[in-house]
């Protein structure tokens, strides 16, 4: 039985320059690269972590 892959669509509302190093590899790991570019991505425990993380600076919808 395979389990559906629940997604979470993700958005940059904050720039990136000036951050620590960790969130911006955060926003890297998450697949993001430019301001207001949303991306996909699947939901796990490792994805809410860096989520949870730069929250500050993202807009996140549940799908």
């Amino acid at each position: 039985m395979a389990k559906a892959n629940k997604t979470i669509s993700v958005k940059l509302v904050k720039s990136l320059n000036g951050r620590l190093a960790s969130h911006k590899a955060c926003a890297a790991g998450l697949g993001i690269r430019r301001m207001h570019q949303t991306v996909e991505v699947i939901d796990t425990p490792e994805n809410r972590g860096m989520i949870n993380k730069i929250h500050y600076m993202l807009s996140v919808e549940e799908a």
